[in-house]
């Protein structure tokens, strides 16, 4: 019996992603209901939702990485070896390691013009532009470019946390083809728990 996070990192991914769903219809009922309140409270209530939101949009980027990051490490060592993948394979890109260790394992080629394998190069950014973050300097007379900067890092990182979530499934499915349809690794990722 053999015990493995990834499955673990995609509920956690799956759960930041529900939550920052919900975090989206609480802003829309507080915009809905703000006729008739107190302005002040509401505007609290929708600053408070911001910030929960902005801090549940990233989990599910860096979660999904690391579901796939530890998936196809453990995929490696149990069909190649824990020793190649460590010694080998660990310093590769997640798209990288996806393309060499599928190919090493099943001796065919991991699709590069599928919206799985788009999705891990976009995944890989997306992880990396997190991590790597910039950030950006205003002045009190830039309130407007200040403005749309923030609604476009919002989109931007909406974007890439369903790009997170639905990669991973795909992916599975992918693996899936590539061995014939004997394994069942979308299922194992989304629906159960793992002690395979």
């Amino acid at each position: 019996m053999r015990a493995c996070m990834h499955w673990h990192y995609f509920q956690v991914c799956r759960d930041k992603v529900k939550e920052y769903e919900s975090i989206e219809e609480e802003l829309k009922n507080y915009r809905e209901t703000s006729k008739g309140h107190d302005i002040l409270e509401i505007e609290e209530k929708i600053a408070d939702a911001y910030s929960r939101r902005e801090r549940a949009v990233v989990i599910p980027i860096v979660f999904g990485a690391m579901c796939l990051e530890a998936f196809i490490y453990d995929y490696g060592a149990n069909h190649i070896s824990g020793k190649y993948m460590k010694e080998h394979l660990d310093k590769l890109s997640i798209p990288s390691k996806f393309l060499v260790v599928s190919k090493l394992v099943t001796g065919k080629q991991f699709p590069t013009d599928s919206q799985a394998y788009e999705g891990l190069v976009k995944l890989k950014e997306d992880r990396n532009s997190l991590v790597h973050f910039k950030s950006k300097h205003f002045s009190d007379s830039q309130l407007t470019e200040l403005e749309a900067w923030h609604v476009n890092m919002n989109t931007e990182l909406r974007d890439a946390m369903y790009n997170a979530y639905n990669t991973v499934p795909k992916v599975m499915d992918e693996l899936d083809k590539l061995h014939g349809g004997s394994t069942n690794y979308k299922q194992e990722i989304t629906n159960t728990k793992c002690y395979a």
